[in-house]
């Protein structure tokens, strides 16, 4: 393994104190065994169940906690904040409910490992040995799954043919590329127009297989209402013609 990798997770969190303190011990003990820098890099928005208590518990030096108090809660501006906190090669950003397995991490290190000119890896739900969290349960997609099925086909007639996961959120990139590119968005829309820069700056994306867990504990913060929807679909529009202009300039 080189030792000159390292890596900077960034986990936004809200209200995750169920399991917060095994996922960071989990993601820990991978970079431990393999004998690599980290850090994890907490941006929590203003958690009210505890979460930042349990996440004290861990005596540990590379653990980061950033906490965004009073300030209006958003996931973009959240992983803005962990990037902008984050001083190792590569970058690494997922959901802190375990519906992201951090297994995947392991992954990430070997093919960074193995192909030196990767540059950006995305965990894809939509490749054909994927699997979305609701497959082996027996239930039904919520809205807001069937809302990212049907834009990532829209996002892949439209842009580029050759990526199926326009939604992801779980992906390691090299730090002097994502320092370059400021996220924007409201919700999942900024991940749009971040692959839509990348393939404009001609980098080496790499999408790999990814099995979806249901969230280990509590609610989620994506179902959302119908007239959050409605605002997502706006903002997933505004996204996609974004990327388009950024496509053919």
């Amino acid at each position: 393994m080189n030792n000159k990798d390292s890596y900077s997770v960034i986990l936004p969190t809200l209200n995750e104190a169920g399991h917060i303190k095994s996922l960071l011990l989990d993601i820990s003990k991978i970079f431990y065994n393999l004998k690599l820098d980290y850090e994890i890099i907490i941006v929590d928005d203003n958690s009210s169940d505890g979460t930042i208590d349990e996440i004290k518990k861990i005596d540990q030096k590379n653990i980061i906690i950033h906490q965004r108090i009073n300030k209006k809660k958003n996931l973009v501006i959240s992983i803005n904040e962990g990037i902008n906190l984050a001083k190792n090669k590569y970058v690494i950003w997922m959901d802190a409910d375990y519906s992201h397995p951090p297994g995947y991490i392991k992954e990430f290190i070997n093919l960074n490992e193995k192909q030196k000119d990767i540059d950006l890896i995305v965990c894809s739900r939509f490749l054909k040995e994927s699997k979305r969290y609701y497959d082996d349960l027996n239930i039904k997609p919520v809205s807001i799954d069937l809302l990212s099925h049907f834009l990532n086909k829209i996002c892949n007639f439209f842009l580029y043919k050759d990526f199926t996961d326009y939604t992801s959120g779980y992906i390691c990139i090299k730090n002097e590329i994502i320092n370059k590119i400021y996220l924007k968005g409201y919700y999942g829309d900024y991940f749009i127009v971040l692959i839509a820069k990348c393939k404009a700056l001609k980098k080496n994306i790499l999408e790999i297989p990814f099995i979806e867990k249901d969230r280990a504990s509590g609610k989620s913060k994506t179902t959302g209402n119908k007239f959050d929807l409605i605002i997502k679909c706006f903002f997933y529009f505004i996204a996609l013609l974004k990327s388009l202009i950024i496509k053919f300039i």
